[in-house]
C-alpha cells in the first residue's frame, strides 16, 4: 500500500514538472537542430526555448539565484565559493556562475572572483 501511494505520487511530481517542462520539451530538439543545421544562427534566438521553462520550474519548486551573472556582491562563504584569490566577508567579488537556494537551504554556492 505505501509503496503504491510513493509509485503514484512520484508519477504525479513527473507529470507536473513535464507540463512546466512541456515548451522545452516540444521545441528544443528542432532548435537545436536548427542551431546545427545554421552555424551563423544567433543563439540568442533560441535562448527563449530553454529560458522560460527552466524559470517557470524554478518558481514553481521555489528555487531562486544567489546572485546573476555579472553582479558585484558583498562575498559571504556561506553563498559564494571563491573560483581564485582571496575575499573578506564583505568585500566586493564578481558573480561568474550562479548559485541557487531553496528557501534558506543552499543548493549550490555562486562561483566568485575578487573584484
Amino acid at each position: 500500500m505505501l509503496e503504491q501511494q510513493r509509485e503514484v505520487l512520484q508519477q504525479e511530481f513527473q507529470q507536473s514538472s513535464l507540463q512546466i517542462l512541456e515548451s522545452l520539451l516540444l521545441f528544443w530538439p528542432t532548435a537545436a537542430q536548427k542551431a546545427k543545421d545554421n552555424p551563423q544562427l544567433e543563439a540568442v534566438k533560441i535562448l527563449p526555448v530553454v529560458q522560460k521553462p527552466l524559470e517557470k520550474l524554478l518558481q514553481a519548486w521555489e528555487v531562486e539565484a544567489i546572485a546573476s551573472v555579472g553582479a558585484e556582491i558583498p562575498y559571504d562563504p556561506q553563498w559564494h565559493e571563491l573560483l581564485q584569490g582571496t575575499a573578506q566577508l564583505g568585500e566586493k567579488v564578481k558573480v561568474c556562475y550562479v548559485g541557487y537556494r531553496q528557501g534558506d537551504k543552499l543548493l549550490y554556492r555562486a562561483k566568485v572572483n575578487p573584484v
